[in-house]
């Protein structure tokens, strides 16, 4: 009898023995986490899905003292705002510069609080938050939500199934809201004083003005006297130099 070795298959990756088929092949359906680690991977601008509230939200900011720091426990109990779909709230305060990272109210926070300057503000941290729509198109606070989502794929390469897309656009559309792009000029315009009128000319009660007020400036004169007794000559001197030089017609 004869003893035959036999030379095992080689196990090749991806290789099925038991239906000759590649195994990567087969298994081509994506597991479950793909498509939720592929959406993490774009680079989403700011959004909550209770964007609805967002108007509530700032409000309630104005109203109440400003918390040693912004917890839920502030939100329910201080602003009212208790839902679960509320907690992103900080995540998005943070993004926009309300809050530092251990949810501590910056002065940007303390500022907004200033009904005056509260929506000039708004935008100015809108420009930052999502500077990178605003590089793609310096007016985007005036455009619709169809144009905005269209942009917001661009920027991210999403889909359009992502509805994440629409969340972001709605976020931002109920931020610009309560924001005025314009406000800074309006301040800038209401805080310069108008124009002074020039000043009438006033006649002095001599028909000639000092040379020195009509320039503003001052200066000095150093005389050489004559070595003389007699007053008429100081006093042709003075009246000489009172004619043409202290005043002008």
């Amino acid at each position: 009898m004869t003893n035959e070795t036999v030379t095992p298959t080689p196990e090749i990756p991806g290789f099925n023995s038991n239906n000759g088929a590649n195994a990567t092949e087969v298994n081509r359906e994506k597991p479950n986490g793909v498509e939720k680690k592929s959406r993490n991977s774009l680079n989403y601008l700011p959004y909550v899905n209770a964007y609805g509230s967002i108007p509530t939200l700032f409000s309630k900011i104005k109203e109440a003292a400003v918390p040693t720091k912004f917890t839920q426990d502030f939100m329910s109990s201080m602003l009212g705002m208790s839902s679960s779909s509320h907690r992103a709230f900080p995540g998005l305060l943070k993004k926009l510069g309300f809050l530092d990272q251990g949810n501590v109210p910056t002065e940007v926070y303390r500022q907004y609080r200033d009904t005056w300057q509260s929506k000039r503000i708004m935008a100015q941290q809108l420009r930052i938050a999502y500077s990178d729509l605003y590089r793609a198109n310096e007016f985007a606070h005036k455009i619709n939500k169809d144009k905005l989502i269209a942009r917001l794929k661009a920027l991210t390469g999403a889909g359009d199934d992502d509805t994440i897309i629409s969340t972001i656009a709605s976020t931002f559309i109920e931020l610009r809201n309560i924001a005025s792009f314009d406000e800074e000029q309006d301040i800038i315009a209401t805080s310069v004083s108008p124009k002074k009128s020039e000043p009438e000319n006033v006649e002095l009660p001599h028909s000639r003005k000092a040379r020195q007020a009509s320039l503003g400036v001052s200066y000095m004169i150093n005389l050489n006297l004559p070595a003389t007794t007699d007053i008429e000559v100081f006093n042709a001197i003075f009246k000489s130099l009172k004619e043409h030089i202290l005043y002008e017609d």
